[in-house]
């Protein structure tokens, strides 16, 4: 229900459209997360690779020119896309969209129903396209709402 991805984000100045356009570049990863293993398996050998203990070395990595570009999930790059005006870091393209779902136990029905009672009134008024916008930065994308 809720638009979650890992993406690639760089200067604008730089022309990303692709994985195939991370070979020779370098690129910021925080150490063995869900976007350390997704750009290793999309990036060409030739990619420079470098991997910090935590987002904030990530992102400092990226702000300060040490690395060309870096990978981040859409939550962490709507912030650094929003206060770096000199650098005009965007999003260039996903490597893993990861929807959000909510688990219950099996035999909540009683809760089941509210829960989704909640989530189709803020889908049809608009409050959840709204809030993923305000949050997130990119609107709801209808293919996560399938299940």
């Amino acid at each position: 229900y809720a638009p979650y991805y890992i993406a690639v984000i760089g200067p604008a100045a730089l022309t990303v459209k692709g994985k195939e356009d991370l070979a020779d570049k370098s690129i910021a990863v925080n150490r063995g997360t869900l976007e350390d293993t997704s750009l290793t398996e999309a990036a060409p050998a030739s990619a420079d690779i470098k991997r910090f203990d935590n987002y904030n070395s990530v992102i400092q990595a990226f702000i300060s020119g040490q690395t060309q570009l870096m990978v981040v999930g859409n939550d962490v790059g709507a912030q650094v896309l929003a206060k770096q005006d000199a650098l005009k870091p965007e999003q260039k393209f996903q490597l893993l969209t990861s929807p959000s779902h909510i688990g219950l136990n099996k035999n909540e029905d009683g809760l089941k129903k509210a829960v989704n009672d909640a989530i189709a009134k803020m889908l049809a008024d608009g409050k959840l396209d709204e809030s993923s916008k305000t949050w997130l930065k990119t609107p709801l994308n209808p293919e996560n709402l399938k299940d």
